[in-house]
């Protein structure tokens, strides 16, 4: 042992093994550890818990919320048909896939109203535009498949709007009332 001078400061020894961790210095007795975590799992059964059959089915989709995403969609599908006419076949696959996605959210206002020849025309065309993307996604595109699968797509739309859309008169469209509940 050295001789220490007066003032200095003194460090203890510290070997690796017996080094402590900073934070919590004392450890709880494993009898103390195990009693908390009885306590934390049963406040969290007791806990009200929200399960989706509590917050409902699904999201109402309004006939107002129809008609937006219809108006946002018709352009999306005329830009598919067009991009597929000029052979722009990545333009037309980026359509497809927002065009399915726009057209997917619908379905609720369909099921709602038990229209079950219109969620079947629906369901043609999301299948259509999957296939078109499948198609679309090839490394070498079928120029005369996609083409054919986009007639299709419009087919399952025409289909659906002839049964449940209507001139308005002001050059739109509108939902016919045959669609309401």
């Amino acid at each position: 042992m050295q001789p220490r001078s007066p003032g200095a400061r003194v460090e203890p020894a510290r070997r690796p093994e017996t080094r402590r961790r900073r934070g919590l210095r004392r450890r709880l007795p494993r009898p103390a550890l195990a009693a908390a975590a009885s306590v934390l799992a049963a406040a969290a059964l007791l806990l009200p818990a929200s399960s989706p059959a509590q917050q409902g089915p699904y999201p109402i989709f309004t006939e107002a919320h129809l008609d937006a995403t219809m108006t946002t969609l018709g352009p999306n599908v005329a830009g598919v048909r067009a991009a597929l006419a000029d052979g722009d076949y990545s333009t037309a696959k980026e359509r497809a896939i927002r065009s399915r996605e726009q057209l997917a959210t619908t379905i609720t206002f369909w099921r709602d109203r038990d229209r079950d020849d219109a969620v079947g025309w629906l369901r043609t065309a999301l299948n259509r535009l999957d296939a078109l993307d499948t198609v679309l996604s090839a490394e070498s595109v079928d120029a005369a498949a996609a083409g054919a699968i986009g007639a299709d797509i419009t087919e399952a739309c025409n289909a659906c709007h002839a049964v449940y859309r209507e001139d308005d008169g002001d050059g739109g469209f509108r939902m016919r009332t045959s669609a309401l509940p």
